[in-house]
């Protein structure tokens, strides 16, 4: 069973909406592998990316340490004739795949609430929206911007 849009938060939001909808919960344990959440940001223009070193409060926004950069700095874009001034050319998916597995089948078939189930996912490895985010801004493909707009 595949869903081509379900409109949630996050990826453990998807089962309580697929609840809400009517679906039981027995039915999406046994069913469901798993729930992708994407998030759309902007990705820095590479005619005028220019590296930065970035304020402490700017790696606070993102719980980010100067020491998870890459030559201690991030990247934007300055604004030039290819992006039409705004330092961004193109978008990229960010993304949050929560993988079905015994622990999130219990807590679901508990009624658990999203939380319980996010809880679960990041115990057993699920990455976050924000924590893909992050590693794209190290990465130099986008900002620190970009992902508090789409991941807070």
């Amino acid at each position: 069973l595949v869903f081509s849009t379900l409109h949630t938060n996050d990826a453990a939001s998807a089962v309580t909406r697929l609840v809400d909808m009517g679906i039981e919960s027995y039915l999406i344990t046994s069913t469901v592998l798993g729930f992708l959440a994407q998030r759309l940001v902007r990705v820095i223009c590479k005619n005028c990316k220019k590296p930065y070193k970035p304020s402490d409060k700017e790696l606070e926004s993102l719980e980010m340490k100067r020491e998870d950069l890459v030559d201690g700095v991030l990247h934007r874009g300055e604004g030039c004739s290819a992006c039409m001034g705004t330092g961004y050319k193109g978008r990229m998916g960010i993304y949050e795949l929560l993988v079905m597995n015994n622990e999130i089948k219990k807590v679901i078939l508990q009624g658990s609430d999203a939380n319980k189930i996010s809880e679960i996912a990041l115990a057993t490895g699920m990455q976050t929206i924000k924590d893909y985010g992050k590693m794209k801004v190290i990465e130099g493909f986008t900002t620190p911007d970009e992902i508090l707009r789409v991941a807070s």
